[in-house]
């Protein structure tokens, strides 16, 4: 009986762990925080478009194409903040005005369907966790980047959904 007891423990934490989900991305900045930003400084407004592809196993899959409002900040020690709706995003500019922020799912709730979004949390991936990077060049006045990324969603080792984004910023002081 206890045998049985120790091989029905393994056999439960083998299967929780196989059938854990997890989210992967791989959207990393390529620019640092600088500390002489303020020939960049200021506040910025403009449009950001997306298009994002929702494909889950057993749903298909689905893209969507949006733009909101974008209002951005950047400060004179290196930080942009870029507001879309509510929700803010922090990211960096370095010292030749090169701009970047990664966002997640719920950070771009506003710019993918309702649908798409209960679709990939159904499926287990992370909200939380980066899906795209907006990246680009500050050239006073103007304010451009672009938006690229994927995550990949798995349960048990296959993948179970991913979401691709592309789209571009444009904001003028």
């Amino acid at each position: 009986m206890k045998r049985f007891s120790v091989l029905f423990y393994l056999g439960i934490t083998w299967l929780m762990a196989a059938c854990a989900s997890s989210s992967t991305s791989g959207i990393d900045l390529t620019v640092s925080r600088g500390d002489a930003t303020a020939a960049y400084s200021g506040s910025y407004i403009g449009t950001i478009s997306l298009t994002s592809t929702a494909d889950v196993v057993g749903i298909g899959s689905s893209t969507d194409q949006r733009i909101e409002t974008a209002l951005l900040e950047v400060t004179a020690d290196g930080l942009v903040f870029l507001k879309v709706r509510n929700v803010t995003i922090t990211g960096v500019v370095d010292n030749n005005g090169n701009w970047g922020v990664q966002a997640s799912i719920d950070d771009l709730s506003s710019l993918i369907s309702a649908e798409n979004i209960s679709n990939l949390n159904n499926a287990g991936c992370s909200l939380a966790a980066k899906a795209a990077r907006i990246q680009g060049v500050i050239s006073p006045p103007v304010m451009q980047g672009n938006v690229s990324g994927s995550i990949k969603c798995k349960r048990a080792g296959l993948t179970v959904a991913t979401l691709a984004t592309s789209g571009t910023l444009t904001a003028n002081r």
